[in-house]
């Protein structure tokens, strides 16, 4: 390192050499090369469970869990269902 001053009665300003570059090396070859289970770019498969992501007012929520429980049905099985006919009602082509 070496240090210079611009003016008199200043601090000395220093110069620091810049850190060696980082360098990750050649990428691996193969899936089975590197230490990952695996990658995240694969499609959910249809009978993997996923969050639907929304919330409801807790009234419904006690409502819904009750009638299922009464019928002794899943409530993602009576979601399917209501989905299903909520669909055909409107006329929508379901996938399945």
């Amino acid at each position: 390192m070496s240090t210079k001053t611009s003016k008199p009665g200043e601090a000395p300003v220093v110069k620091v050499p810049k850190p060696p570059r980082r360098d990750l090396g050649e990428p691996p070859k193969s899936a089975a090369d590197t230490a990952a289970v695996g990658n995240n770019t694969k499609v959910a498969a249809d009978d993997k469970l996923v969050d639907l992501g929304f919330k409801l007012d807790q009234a419904f929520r006690r409502e819904f869990r009750t009638f299922c429980a009464s019928n002794d049905i899943s409530q993602v099985g009576a979601f399917k269902e209501a989905m299903k006919d909520y669909m055909k009602k409107k006329g929508w082509q379901s996938s399945e």
